[in-house]
């Protein structure tokens, strides 16, 4: 029987991060001789993890100028320890209560005017702005694949890296996600990643005074506005380009659009365990 713990990343073929606690909770608990169970090198720096947290630390005012967000987190390949010369940067990011398109909206267009945002043809260290989800809304349980083994939902969890929160509090959504406990029983129950990216808090006084001005009723109406406009344009890339569009999120509470390889990954792992 493979290690368990370890599994995800032979499948991903992802280096085991360096200043992880992540395994050496689980080695503990389990009496696993971390040397001689795990594949990938801890010590092994990515040699582009510089490069990428220069720049991610250096947009500290655009963060806290986002309005209607109250947290940011960097996930996926600079999180994983994975990144490539080409690679971009994958943010999950947090919205106020029933702000959800308002937030996307001033998101999109901040990082659009300083040409931060990842495009098609254009994404090398850019900022890819693919899942929202309400600050009510953070117990993603509701998005695992049913009767899979969804591991990819739960080591995305488990390697978020908090950017930016209004609040600090490094705890919350493993709070607001309690079978991530069962998943992974000797997890700290906070972010233990370390790459080397600042955390930053609290909010610019432009960020107040644009959440003041849209705050209300009628933004209210051009929220329900967006929606019904997008609406629409969804339903034809739905239907035109069904592989790929078929696992986006699209609802009241949650924006998903990043491409979904979940049942694959899924089924691979399911197959590894049996061996």
């Amino acid at each position: 029987m493979k290690d368990q713990k370890l599994l995800f990343y032979e499948i991903m073929q992802y280096p085991v991060p360096k200043n992880s606690k992540l395994f050496e909770y689980w080695a503990k608990k389990e009496n696993i001789n971390f040397e001689e169970n795990q594949k990938f090198s801890r010590d092994k720096k990515n040699e582009y993890i510089e490069q990428f947290t220069t720049k991610i630390n250096r947009f500290w005012k655009l963060y806290k100028s986002l309005p209607f967000i109250s947290e940011i987190f960097l996930c996926n390949s600079i999180t994983f320890n994975s990144l490539k010369k080409d690679s971009d940067i994958d943010i999950f990011i947090v919205t106020k209560k029933n702000k959800l398109r308002r937030a996307r909206f001033f998101s999109e267009l901040y990082f659009t005017i300083l040409w931060q945002k990842r495009f098609k043809n254009n994404k090398k260290q850019k900022f890819c702005l693919s899942f929202y989800t309400r600050e009510d809304n953070t117990n993603l349980y509701s998005i695992m694949l049913k009767n899979k083994s969804d591991i990819y939902l739960w080591y995305r969890l488990a390697h978020l890296v908090p950017l930016y929160q209004e609040e600090k509090n490094d705890d919350w959504i493993y709070k607001t996600n309690p079978r991530f406990s069962a998943m992974f029983p000797n997890h700290p129950q906070k972010y233990c990643i370390n790459i080397w990216t600042n955390l930053f808090t609290w909010s610019s006084i432009f960020k107040k005074i644009i959440e003041f001005i849209f705050w209300w009723l009628f933004w209210k109406l051009i929220e329900k506005l967006i929606k019904y406009i997008r609406k629409p344009i969804l339903q034809y890339k739905t239907k035109k380009l069904w592989d790929k569009w078929k696992w986006i999120i699209v609802n009241d509470k949650m924006l998903k659009f990043y491409d979904d390889k979940r049942y694959q990954i899924a089924s691979i792992f399911t197959l590894k365990q049996k061996n």
